[in-house]
């Protein structure tokens, strides 16, 4: 959905369905009903605020901010989530850490291939505990279904050669934690030559993104995938 501003102050409403929700509407068995919604604001830069200041700087993003068109894609639709903190004395938002920021498998065309676990940890700020209206107890990961899969889980949507994946973690009041199996597949000399670096036809660079259900923060994880031993 976006709202698209034009010149003579009229707000229009350009709204489409994702691709889940053409597939429960063509199924015409009921299944289709809107319950809750979400809003974003991925195209506020708000280093405007920084530079003009509070006043100003709310002017010129009413202003001149463009708006991004609806897609069909409700995993890309919105990015950066607004939500809403009952909490009025909290001063800063929850993070994500990760055990490594990126990973790297060998021997890609072996059959006899590594698996790496990835640990997501959401944590409170200043060990604060993590509002109940954005603890994510639930991560959604997302990987290039041509190179990665978390072995023993089927993905609940596949779209563009993404999987996408959930991954349930242990929670306590300020912090919640998500362990992530990866693994590489077996991929053939052909696809090093076809989607290799352009200076390196050894290796593959991808990434693995972690999403939260509750909070939308999101990390990516670059994932090198070499060739030879």
């Amino acid at each position: 959905m976006g709202f698209l501003q034009q010149d003579t102050n009229n707000i229009i409403l350009d709204a489409v369905l994702t691709n889940e929700g053409r597939k429960r509407l063509a199924a015409n068995d009921g299944s289709f009903r809107v319950v809750a919604f979400s809003l974003g604001d991925d195209e506020v830069d708000y280093g405007v605020i920084e530079r003009f200041g509070r006043a100003v700087g709310r002017e010129k993003i009413e202003k001149n901010t463009p708006v991004f068109e609806a897609l069909t894609n409700g995993n890309l639709e919105s990015r950066s989530r607004l939500v809403t903190v009952s909490d009025p004395n909290l001063i800063a938002l929850a993070t994500y850490e990760l055990s490594a920021t990126s990973l790297s498998f060998s021997n890609i065309i072996s059959s006899n291939l590594s698996t790496e676990t990835l640990t997501v940890k959401m944590k409170g700020a200043s060990n604060q505990d993590i509002p109940q209206e954005i603890q994510d107890s639930v991560l959604v990961i997302s990987v290039d279904r041509r190179y990665m899969s978390i072995p023993g889980q089927v993905p609940f949507q596949s779209v563009d050669n993404v999987d996408y994946y959930n991954v349930v973690g242990q929670t306590s009041s300020n912090q919640s934690i998500f362990s992530v199996n990866l693994r590489p597949k077996q991929l053939l000399d052909s696809d090093f030559t076809t989607f290799g670096s352009n200076t390196d036809k050894t290796t593959i660079s991808t990434f693995v993104r972690s999403q939260g259900r509750q909070s939308g923060i999101t990390k990516d994880v670059t994932v090198t995938l070499n060739k030879n031993s």
